[in-house]
């Protein structure tokens, strides 16, 4: 298989929300929300759009933080971040007492660097609601910022502990322990969590860990280091197991045979495309790469 394909496969694999934003351009056509609307638009790039549609989702279903959030982005994106100011210091007048308008002023300063300033906003909103998790984790990010680790790592698994299923949280946490030159800590905490059956969060942890793994397998193999991208993608697979993930093994077995057939091993990538097939028996990719040795 030849590098260009394979890398284009690496890429789906390493980022498989990316094939979420790629909406069929008749959208419009179907009985979409219009948050679901507006999440299209930013998804896309259109981020005056988005951001006119999510004052439309305000005004229907009410703030929440995720929603300031991605308004605040798509405002990052066109670089007026001055507008941004502006709207929310509006809506701040009549919602002196939400939780969300202060995240999404902590989160406004926070893309301005104005540290300070975020710190202030985010305790306040945590002071408000505690259960605001996006709040407690860019709090921690500021920590790490000014390698306050202690503090970082107890905010953000406040987040964690919030909504353990939030994956940013985790790989947040994850990026701590990378900024403190303790990397395998990660890794210790996710064996620790397989070991107390704490199935929920190992989950969050495994799929952080896959995602640093993926990244690195296909660093080595653009380099056409062949044999440690076979590894890593070794322990991905092993992770996948261990969570007991069996839809994530399927890219994984299927990106092993691949690899496998590419080094001339063609025994073991029949294997490893048998073994996709035993658990996706209609994955079109795999029952190809065995009729193409008979």
């Amino acid at each position: 298989m030849g590098i260009t394909i394979f890398l284009l496969f690496l890429s789906i694999v390493s980022n498989p929300s990316s094939l979420s934003a790629q909406i069929h351009p008749g959208y419009e056509n179907f009985n979409l929300s219009s948050k679901d609307e507006a999440e299209i638009l930013f998804a896309r790039g259109r981020y005056e759009e988005a951001i006119e549609k999510f004052k439309t989702v305000l005004k229907l279903e009410g703030e929440t933080s995720y929603l300031f959030r991605t308004m605040l982005k798509s405002w990052k994106a066109l670089s007026n971040l001055d507008s941004a100011e502006n709207f929310f210091q509006d809506y701040q007048e009549s919602h002196k007492d939400s939780s969300h308008i202060w995240y999404a002023l902590g989160y406004l300063n926070y893309l301005k660097s104005y540290y300070q300033k975020a710190e202030m906003h985010f305790e306040r909103a945590v002071q408000l609601d505690p259960q605001n998790g996006l709040a407690w984790n860019n709090w921690a990010a500021i920590d790490s910022e000014k390698k306050e680790y202690k503090g970082a790592i107890e905010k953000v698994k406040r987040a964690i502990k919030i909504n353990s299923n939030e994956p940013i949280f985790i790989w947040n946490l994850h990026k701590i322990y990378q900024e403190m030159g303790e990397p395998i800590r990660f890794r210790l905490e996710y064996k620790d969590l397989l070991k107390k059956q704490s199935k929920e969060l190992a989950w969050a942890y495994g799929k952080t860990l896959v995602r640093v793994i993926r990244q690195k397998a296909f660093r080595s193999y653009s380099k056409g280091d062949l044999d440690n991208a076979i590894l890593g993608f070794e322990d991905m697979l092993k992770i996948y197991q261990e969570i007991e993930d069996i839809k994530g093994q399927v890219p994984a077995l299927f990106s092993l045979g691949l690899l496998q057939e590419e080094k001339g091993n063609v025994e073991k990538a029949q294997e490893y495309f048998s073994r996709v097939l035993a658990i996706n028996p209609n994955h079109i990719q795999a029952r190809d790469m065995i009729k193409n040795v008979h």
